[in-house]
């Protein structure tokens, strides 16, 4: 009895389709063809909407403090730093910097997609830090070296990339 009333539905809806070429009506217009430059600006656009919200949500009461001991805030951190490396390479890609580093395949963990709920072991947790470790000091021992050899003040040169 269901697949009777689906069929019924899909032939209401295909005579329904039909009824507009019988009535002479135009069929509609086939949509324009991609442009470069109105895409460009489609995708401008993306990134001020995401630093508005950024923005607006940066200081919003009733927001709750992360515990850094959680395991699935921990894993969340670890998506953030991987979704920002992948995001800092493709900038200097497309600025056509460390090419050899950053214009290769995005750095993309089988776990970088999972749920925000999902908890995993610290040791699970630790064997992700260590590859996300890996990729980002590669890159980051690459640019360091390169402002070093750039900076011609001798005392300067000692803070470039300083951590501690």
């Amino acid at each position: 009895m269901r697949i009777q009333a689906q069929l019924m539905a899909a032939a209401l809806v295909l005579a329904a389709c039909g009824q507009n070429a019988d009535k002479g009506e135009a069929p509609p217009a086939a949509p324009e063809a991609p442009n470069a430059i109105s895409l460009s600006i489609e995708a401008g656009r993306y990134g001020v909407m995401l630093s508005q919200i950024h923005s607006l949500t940066a200081d919003r009461s009733g927001a709750g403090e992360a515990d850094n001991s959680d395991p699935r805030e921990i894993a969340r951190r670890l998506r953030e730093a991987v979704w920002e490396y992948n995001m800092e390479r493709s900038s200097l890609c497309g600025r056509g910097l460390f090419a050899d580093l950053s214009c290769g395949p995005a750095f993309m963990p089988v776990w970088l997609g999972e749920p925000s709920d999902v908890a995993p072991t610290l040791e699970e947790l630790q064997t992700r830090s260590g590859a996300v470790g890996e990729e980002v000091m590669r890159f980051w021992n690459a640019v360091c070296a390169d402002a070093r050899i750039r900076e011609t003040d001798e005392e300067a040169r000692d803070y470039v990339c300083a951590i501690e």
